[in-house]
């Protein structure tokens, strides 16, 4: 997803383009994640349980746990 050194603000939340590390809420499955904005709506899916979710500001289905960030050389 990132390339070179990247850094995980846990208890971030950053912006909704950013990638994340999120934990589904159904299946306790933790993983890395950027929403797909297609057609204008934002969406969210888990790789393990297939939970799918539309996001408007949050996602309410998977928790944030933290925030990824490339890190300059």
């Amino acid at each position: 997803m990132t390339e070179g050194k990247e850094r995980i603000r846990f208890d971030c939340v950053g912006t909704i383009t950013q990638p994340h590390i999120y934990k589904c809420t159904t299946c306790d499955h933790e993983f890395r994640g950027k929403i797909q904005i297609e057609k204008s709506k934002h969406e969210l899916q888990c790789p393990e349980c297939e939970l799918e979710e539309q996001i408007i500001t949050q996602p309410t289905q998977f928790e944030v746990v933290g925030v990824i960030e490339n890190v300059a050389s």
